[in-house]
């Protein structure tokens, strides 16, 4: 077993046996996120099958970014959170659906045995959207939306760009307080979601607006796995539901979930994923109000150098 090191903008360590590549990963170190002002180092593109091998291949990435100035090591994660990260933990055995891209969960053996504790921890929580949370409060917040001047509305297909720019301001504001958040340029945010546009349903993302100002939004997707399946497509993936902390007194995200509830219903989906929720992240609370049960975990490790 030998390494293989390609030096470009970030490093990439491929592990070979018998001329053959057996495992390979990338050591991320510019444009990483920070944590308490401090550069951290990420091992991304993380592959691998044999469990030996991936704690050297771990290790000689270790080595690698200790001379880069950098005082954690997180993984996996392809350099930011905008990114493919996190290891699956938990499974109850449903197929994996779609957008969910991460690492197997025979990786978690190989982090833990090289030394990495738990980071941070995040769920995928699914339910019956007939069992959606409701409440008469609803009428009442609406109501003071109204009066607010805050008007919800559906993506607009004709202009997405302009709307793509909108969940863009909204989002930057509202992940700021994320683990591991890094800011990303608008046009690189737009290039993450423009390849889903032909995909979604305009009337299943909304955007909330306050005088034609932004302030919130939610984005769902069709779980495009269960065609692939065989299966009817009867389920809605929760991509992203954010709103500016200013506004979030005001049961905003409430209302836009109980309208998309609504709306699903109409098109004939049957359940729908709280998607990649950080484990103290509000919106897997409002999973829970939901009564959508966790139906796969994902971990992030971290390794002081």
């Amino acid at each position: 077993m030998n390494f293989k090191i390609l030096n470009e903008e970030n490093i990439k360590v491929i592990v070979e046996e018998n001329n053959n590549e057996i495992a390979s990963a990338t050591c991320y170190y510019v444009n990483t996120p920070k944590v308490d002002g401090k550069n951290i180092g990420c091992i991304g593109e993380f592959e691998c099958k044999d469990k030996e091998v991936g704690i050297q291949l771990l290790k000689k990435c270790e080595d690698i970014l200790k001379g880069k100035n950098v005082s954690l090591i997180v993984s996996p994660m392809n350099g930011n959170t905008w990114k493919k990260y996190r290891t699956m933990k938990y499974t109850n055995g449903d197929p994996l659906f779609l957008l969910e891209n991460i690492n197997p969960i025979e990786h978690n053996d190989i982090f833990l045995e090289a030394g990495y504790k738990e980071l941070y921890t995040y769920s995928s929580n699914k339910g019956l959207i007939e069992n959606a949370y409701t409440s008469d409060a609803f009428d009442v917040i609406e109501k003071e939306l109204e009066s607010e001047n805050i008007k919800i509305r559906k993506f607009n297909k004709d202009n997405p760009m302009e709307d793509l720019k909108k969940i863009y301001n909204v989002s930057k504001v509202s992940f700021e307080r994320n683990p591991l958040y890094t800011p990303i340029e608008e046009k690189e945010f737009i290039e993450q979601y423009q390849p889903y546009i032909n995909l979604v349903d305009e009337d299943l993302i909304l955007i909330a607006e306050k005088e034609g100002k932004e302030i919130g939004f939610v984005f769902c997707i069709p779980n495009f796995n269960e065609l692939k399946e065989g299966k009817k497509l009867s389920t809605l993936i929760l991509k992203t539901i954010a709103v500016l902390p200013e506004y979030e007194h005001l049961g905003l995200g409430n209302i836009l979930l109980n309208r998309i509830a609504k709306v699903a219903k109409e098109k004939d989906f049957k359940e729908w994923i709280f998607a990649f929720m950080y484990s103290n992240n509000k919106s897997q609370k409002m999973a829970k109000r939901n009564n959508a049960e966790v139906i796969r975990e994902y971990a992030i490790y971290g390794k002081e150098i």
